[in-house]
């Protein structure tokens, strides 16, 4: 009845209040990369709202606990202390993965997936301005105008969605969101994308030569020219493969470690800016058994490629999101600020 895919309930693995839940510690990763914030008024957002407005007393479902009354004021007509002023600071922290596999540099599979945490924060000014003791509701917006979206997952403990039927044209979902303790973030919906968003952040180009009893393999990562900013945290993990001794590693330009456990080299570098490339190289000894086997030795060995890089402050769908009190019922004042972050795992065979 929303117009995409609806999966099931996030479910209690996502909505857990302990503080060493790992969603809020990953939201908490996001919220310390520095961003610019962007400030929104109360006003009403695009019209499907005012529709919930109207009706917005019948639409709440009866699971929610109704919290009216706990946020209401004494009605003393002769006492003259005025209505404070509720102030929501509705902070969101937005993360999307790009996953994706590559053989022989063609594309194998793409994924994008995104996950909205939200954390509120509740003030309130006037003669009479006791702390709340219960979260105070407002409307979320979720606008898809690029139809990016494939399918929508609200975590139905914190979040109602109550989309009218002129929304679902226009792709913009509206939910009614309702989260605990200020101090915490909390996922209120994931989501996945569809087939036609392809971004392609970085590229990863290999090749591997042998030369007597040694192996060459040249790696390169190349950073996509478009991209918003720089790539951080980038890392480069290259699975060595049986008969090749890894422990023999020489590289150039210096820095690749060898788990001898888990069998890859490790390469960390810190950024890379748009359009940059890094280029490395690795040279092996190969063990004598493998030489001694007949067929070309190259065919026969490869090394998969994973790299690893995140980017702040952006993202890889269109989405947007807007946020506006319950006047009705919650009336406040509200602002917004939007933490943003994508990151990449590309896989190369």
């Amino acid at each position: 009845p929303f117009g995409v895919e609806q999966i099931e309930d996030i479910g209690d693995d996502v909505s857990k209040e302990k503080s060493n839940d790992s969603n809020a510690e990953e939201a908490l990763s996001i919220a310390s990369v520095s961003t610019k914030d962007t400030a929104m008024s109360g006003s009403a957002p695009p019209s499907p709202l005012s529709h919930i407005n109207a009706t917005i007393s019948d639409s709440v479902s009866g699971d929610e606990r109704d919290v009216g009354h706990e946020h209401s004021l004494p009605q003393d007509p002769g006492s003259s202390m005025k209505e404070p002023l509720v102030h929501l600071e509705v902070a969101l922290a937005l993360n999307e993965d790009l996953t994706c596999e590559y053989k022989k540099s063609k594309l194998s599979t793409l994924s994008v997936e995104g996950t909205l945490q939200v954390r509120v924060k509740i003030t309130q000014q006037g003669e009479y301005s006791p702390q709340p003791q219960a979260p105070i509701p407002f409307f979320l917006v979720f606008q898809d105008h690029f139809s990016h979206i494939k399918s929508l997952q609200e975590n139905k403990k914190f979040v109602e969605h109550l989309t009218p039927e002129e929304g679902v044209e226009e792709r913009e979902f509206i939910y009614c969101v309702s989260v605990p303790r200020e101090e915490e973030f909390y996922p209120i919906v994931r989501y996945k994308c569809c087939s036609a968003l392809r971004p392609v952040p970085i590229r990863v180009q290999s090749r591997v030569r042998a030369q007597g009893n040694s192996c060459r393999v040249a790696l390169q990562i190349s950073s996509n020219p478009q991209n918003p900013s720089e790539l951080a945290q980038l890392t480069i993990i290259m699975s060595v493969p049986t008969g090749i001794l890894g422990e023999t590693l020489r590289c150039n330009p210096p820095g690749g470690v060898w788990n001898d456990e888990r069998k890859v080299v490790l390469w960390c570098v810190s950024e890379l800016g748009g359009g940059e490339k890094f280029q490395l190289q690795a040279l092996f000894d190969i063990d004598a058994t493998v030489l001694g086997e007949e067929g070309n030795l190259v065919e026969k060995i490869e090394f998969p490629v994973l790299a690893r890089c995140q980017c702040s402050g952006f993202q890889l769908s269109a989405v947007a999101f807007e946020v506006t009190d319950m006047p009705d019922m919650y009336p406040a004042e509200v602002s917004k600020s939007l933490i943003r972050r994508f990151r990449v795992s590309h896989k190369e065979k």
